[in-house]
């Protein structure tokens, strides 16, 4: 019985050793992919559980540097101006009041976690 436990055990362990592995390796991808142009006006939602708001994000692209405006219904304590910069895929953004999320951009679609929830964008044309 023991014997069985144990090697369920390691099992389960060796799984979420290579699924953190996968993690790991492609957050390291999108950061040495070629730098993302963000620059546009994004739309879409943030949230998490059962309650998602609607989001408006409007940035300005300098090189690898981000300002912009972004707009969280109902939530003015994380809308306003934002700052940033884009590694690759990955976009970091922050608000005067807290660091709002890290996405990552693929062509007109950003998704990733906020201080809010979950984040999906897609770039209005």
């Amino acid at each position: 019985m023991i014997t069985v436990t144990r090697a369920c055990l390691l099992t389960l362990l060796c799984i979420a050793m290579v699924g953190c592995a996968a993690a790991r390796e492609e957050q390291k991808a999108a950061m040495n992919a070629p730098t993302a142009n963000v620059a546009g006006t994004w739309t879409g939602n943030a949230g998490q559980g059962g309650s998602s708001l609607p989001v408006t994000m409007t940035l300005a692209q300098t090189g690898t540097n981000l300002t912009g405006n972004l707009s969280v219904a109902g939530r003015p304590d994380v809308s306003g101006e934002v700052k940033g910069s884009v590694t690759g895929e990955i976009v970091k953004l922050s608000t005067a009041t807290t660091t709002f999320a890290q996405l990552r951009a693929q062509q007109d679609t950003m998704t990733g976690q906020s201080s809010i929830g979950q984040v999906i964008l897609r770039r209005q044309k």
